[in-house]
């Protein structure tokens, strides 16, 4: 018969649960901060020139005119205060199109603190389960 191993001393079991913790969320860090749960697509940046300009002041969404696969395409901007003609830098995404110096989502700036954070909750979440077991 086997006999299961057993940390005779509560600093142990409290040590095993502060490490488990650290070392889970280290990995669910570095999962989120390296984009494996990213859905969005690959972003294509290009150029274009506005079509449909509209005021700040206006409802309605800018027009834009690029070029893709030596095909012109004309999409909605989500944007406003440009000139008819003026040429933009675009982000195109899924079907989107965005100014390309808006972005949204991390960066890998900040992708690092991300990381730092998660770390420092799962040493939190180790030390409140050690008082926790205390009683």
């Amino acid at each position: 018969m086997r006999v299961p191993p057993v940390l005779g001393t509560p600093a142990g079991q409290a040590g095993v649960v502060a490490l488990m913790s650290v070392l889970m969320a280290v990995l669910l860090a570095l999962f989120g901060a390296y984009g494996m749960w990213s859905v969005a697509a690959e972003a294509w940046e290009t150029t274009g020139k506005v079509t449909v300009a509209v005021s700040c002041a206006d409802p309605g969404r800018e027009e834009v005119e690029y070029v893709r696969d030596g095909a012109p395409v004309r999409a909605e901007l989500d944007a406003c205060g440009h000139r008819e003609g003026e040429e933009v830098a675009l982000s195109v995404a899924d079907g989107e199109v965005h100014l390309g110096s808006a972005r949204t989502g991390a960066t890998t700036d900040a992708r690092v603190v991300g990381v730092a954070l998660a770390v420092l909750a799962g040493m939190a979440g180790a030390g409140f389960v050690a008082l926790y077991r205390r009683g």
